[in-house]
C-alpha cells in the first residue's frame, strides 16, 4: 500500500515537472491562427431564488475562435449546467457569449477571459411517457480564469473556472416558476485547447 501511494506521488511530481518544463519552453508566437477548445466539469448554481437551493451539476463549454496577437484570443462560447431534481424535472443554465482570453504573459499559459452575449434557463419534466419543457431567454455574462498545460505540440490541458451572470425580466412562469431578476452560476472545468 505505502509502496503504491509512493510510486503514484512520484509520477505525478514527475508529471507536473515535466508539463512545468515544457511550459517555460514555450514559444513566445505559439499562440496563432484558428483554436478550439471544449471541457467538462462541476459547478454550482448560486442563487437560490430560482431553485429554491444552491445546486450543484454538471457543467461544460465549447469554444473557438481566432487569434489576432499572441497574447489575446477572441472568439465564441457556449457554456452550460444541468441537474436532474427530486421531482423528475432536468434543470438547465447555460450562456452563449462572444468571449476574449488575454495571457497577461505572453509565455505562460495562465488566461482571463470575459464573455457578453444570452442566456438561457430550461425546466423538462418527464413523466411516463410525457416530455414537457418550458425555456425562457434573456442577456448573459461570464469572467473566467484558467491556466494551460502543455500535452503535445498544439494541445494543451486546461483546468479552469467561470462566473456567470444571467439576467431576466422578473416573473411568474406556469412551469419555471418565480423567475428572480438574475442567476448566477460558479463553475469548474477541465479541458483541451487545441491551436
Amino acid at each position: 500500500m505505502r509502496t503504491s501511494l509512493l510510486t503514484a506521488m512520484l509520477l505525478a511530481i514527475l508529471t507536473v515537472g515535466s508539463l512545468s518544463a515544457q511550459e517555460e519552453a514555450r514559444p513566445s508566437n505559439v499562440r496563432k491562427g484558428f483554436w478550439l477548445g471544449f471541457g467538462l466539469g462541476a459547478g454550482v448554481n448560486l442563487s437560490e431564488g430560482l431553485d429554491g437551493d444552491k445546486l450543484w451539476g454538471g457543467n461544460g463549454y465549447l469554444r473557438m475562435g481566432g487569434t489576432p496577437k499572441s497574447n489575446l484570443l477572441l472568439g465564441g462560447e457556449a457554456i452550460g449546467w444541468t441537474v436532474d431534481d427530486d421531482n423528475n424535472n432536468t434543470l438547465s443554465r447555460g450562456n452563449v457569449h462572444f468571449v476574449a482570453m488575454w495571457y497577461p504573459n505572453v509565455k505562460s499559459g495562465f488566461y482571463l477571459k470575459g464573455g457578453i452575449g444570452g442566456a438561457s434557463i430550461a425546466q423538462s419534466h418527464h413523466s411516463g411517457n410525457t416530455n414537457t419543457s418550458t425555456t425562457k431567454g434573456g442577456f448573459g455574462s461570464g469572467l473566467g480564469l484558467g491556466y494551460e498545460l502543455q500535452i503535445g505540440r498544439n494541445l494543451y490541458l486546461v483546468p479552469s473556472a467561470d462566473f456567470l451572470l444571467q439576467l431576466f425580466s422578473s416573473e411568474n412562469d406556469p412551469v419555471l416558476g418565480h423567475i428572480p431578476g438574475s442567476n448566477t452560476m460558479l463553475l469548474f472545468n477541465l479541458g483541451l485547447t487545441w491551436h
